[in-house]
């Protein structure tokens, strides 16, 4: 059940200043430490001795643990495979042998493995001293590989719950790509008038397809196939489709992190108090909106709202709804699309005159 609230978190900490001063004053190794450590002991911020890239596990540990007393069960980790937090969880068997842990993929880090894994491959041919990239007709352009990213996602996102469906649109961007007039390779893309595929579009209106290299927005050449095929296969695989199969994203997510960070910036340190407070502000605000989290959390102090605080906290709420319906809008996100588009257009047509300005080493 996807409630659309957050319902738990936990803020692990390797710092505690409190420890820190009073190790420099009485020596860690010394009794006076010990005797003062145990009646700090209960408020130390100090909950994680390992390394920080394992805290993302041993947090995700606790709220499973924590998830039977609050009366569910978390079964699915919806996850963007940067973290064996998964691997964890099922190593650790939270909820005994018999309950499974499902894993789900964030479709927006599945779609990125494309781009990457095809960037990875152009270096790596590259220092053999073989060419998939420039600029010639058919080599894996850096505006190549981001398209196909994006048709890779929509390939998903437009076959979500059917697994054979999403194979089926993601080979045909593939294959798509490396038609040519002599050989055209359209049998997997979708057939009919409105299809995006200009050759079947054609074909289903009875005229003659047109030149592919003036409609194929991809074109990749077919000798370049045995180095993409294996990665088309590995993210076209049942097994990883199956975990995209709700078309799962981690926005919410994001969108959590971005509001605790404003509250609580990365880049200046804090203790661990702060941090918690930060993250509390920021999940009410998810949960409940400005308006009502202030006047819950003044009423719980024994404070009254003003009238101006109110006000100000509900130009907030409406502030965000407004850009939340306007980012969802048809028109605004193609209007997006294109402005992005442009600015990236002008920034190559500036590369292009300039020549390399900027390089590590070059100059």
């Amino acid at each position: 059940m996807l409630t659309g609230y957050v319902v738990d978190f936990e803020v692990m900490s390797k710092v505690c200043r409190h420890c820190s001063v009073a190790k420099n004053k009485l020596g860690q190794s010394s009794a006076e430490f010990s005797i003062w450590y145990e009646g700090h002991k209960s408020e130390c911020d100090i909950n994680h001795l390992s390394s920080s890239t394992s805290m993302e596990m041993e947090a995700a540990l606790t709220l499973w643990k924590r998830s039977t007393s609050l009366g569910f069960r978390y079964i699915t980790v919806l996850s963007d495979g940067d973290c064996k937090t998964f691997n964890y969880l099922c190593e650790k068997k939270v909820y005994g042998p018999d309950i499974v842990i499902k894993k789900e993929e964030c479709i927006n880090h599945v779609s990125k493995r494309l781009g990457t894994a095809l960037r990875s491959t152009v270096k790596d041919c590259r220092a053999q001293g073989i060419s998939l990239g420039g600029k010639a007709h058919g080599s894996l352009k850096q505006a190549t590989i981001k398209k196909l990213t994006t048709y890779y996602q929509k390939a998903i996102l437009r076959n979500k719950g059917d697994v054979n469906a999403m194979k089926t649109a993601i080979y045909a961007t593939l294959l798509h790509s490396i038609s040519t007039d002599a050989k055209p390779q359209h049998s997997k893309c979708p057939a009919g008038e409105n299809s995006w595929c200009f050759y079947q579009s054609a074909i289903a209106n009875g005229e003659k397809p047109n030149n592919h290299k003036l409609n194929v927005g991809t074109p990749i050449n077919e000798k370049f196939l045995p180095k993409i095929l294996p990665i088309y296969q590995r993210l076209a695989s049942n097994k990883l489709l199956e975990r995209c199969i709700r078309c799962g994203t981690q926005n919410a997510n994001e969108s959590l992190h971005s509001m605790i960070w404003a509250k609580c910036p990365k880049e200046i340190f804090v203790n661990k108090r702060r941090v918690k407070r930060a993250v509390t502000e920021a999940v009410c605000e998810y949960n409940k909106g400005t308006v009502r989290t202030i006047v819950e959390t003044q009423k719980a102090l024994g404070v009254a709202t003003g009238g101006s605080t109110k006000q100000l906290a509900t130009i907030l709420d409406c502030r965000k709804q407004k850009f939340r319906k306007r980012r969802q809008n048809a028109s605004n996100k193609l209007a997006l699309k294109l402005i992005k588009k442009a600015i990236h257009k002008k920034e190559l047509l500036a590369r292009r005159r300039e020549g390399m300005t900027y390089g590590a080493g070059q100059f």
